[in-house]
């Protein structure tokens, strides 16, 4: 398995150095969905040499999925998002560590689902549980690195544990509250209808959360963070904007 990881990764010796490449293999990550962006994000670890990886989400590909969705198919159709993707990484990398969650996420269950991480990738599709996971990521000290998109625009920014909060950022009036039935009403509301989404956007924003988080893995320059998020309409190349809120 050594001479396939070693092969897997030689194509990026002239980027990361051997101890740089050691350490993104054993950093590890939660993905929080594996839809849209989460598809996308998990497949880029995994090429990029991730090994210890934990994946949740609780839905089925279905036939909506295909427009954006990389490991939804006509075979995949009503099959487990977790199952459907841990088996394709592992035909990427047979060594690879994922622990797969089948489940809602929620507040009695996130704190032993993070724990032992040290980044949590956002690529949830509710105002509610991006709020929920935000808040445990800050509990347990871990980065928090966030995405979301619609129609052909996204944004992107990193929250470190001790940077202002998701919640206080974006002004959501949730902040500083207890996650009960009321606040949590008011956050669904915000995400309660589908977005429309071209299958292009989710693939580049989570490529570029992966690369953000190799960044900061590694200390390397320039990674978005908190406040400063990056906000881009993918149909027009001026648009990209690095506003600082």
């Amino acid at each position: 398995m050594l001479n396939l990881y070693n092969n897997m990764v030689s194509r990026q010796k002239e980027i990361f150095s051997e101890d740089e490449q050691e350490i993104l293999r054993n950093t590890p990550i939660v993905v929080m969905g594996c839809g849209g962006l989460g598809g996308t994000i998990i497949e880029q670890f995994v090429r990029s040499g991730f090994e210890k990886l934990t994946i949740i989400d609780q839905d089925v590909f279905d036939e909506t999925n295909l427009n954006r969705q990389v490991r939804s198919n006509i075979d995949t159709i009503d099959k487990p998002k977790v199952e459907v993707t841990k088996l394709a990484m592992e035909k990427i990398n047979p060594n690879v560590d994922i622990t797969a969650h089948n489940l809602t996420v929620d507040q009695k269950n996130i704190s032993e689902i993070l724990k032992g991480n040290d980044i949590l990738v956002d690529a949830v599709d509710n105002v509610y549980t991006r709020v929920l996971i935000s808040r445990e990521a800050k509990n347990q000290s871990m980065v928090f690195v966030h995405s979301a998109v619609e129609k052909t625009m996204g944004q992107l920014s990193v929250f470190e544990p001790d940077s202002i909060s998701y919640e206080n950022l974006f002004k959501l009036k949730s902040a500083g509250k207890p996650l009960d039935e009321e606040v949590k009403r008011y956050l669904l509301n915000i995400s309660s209808k589908k977005p429309q989404v071209l299958g292009i956007t989710p693939a580049i924003f989570g490529s570029l959360q992966v690369n953000e988080t190799i960044k900061y893995i590694l200390n390397k320059k320039e990674v978005v963070l908190a406040p400063t998020v990056l906000m881009w309409d993918v149909s027009d190349i001026s648009s990209f904007r690095l506003i600082e809120f």
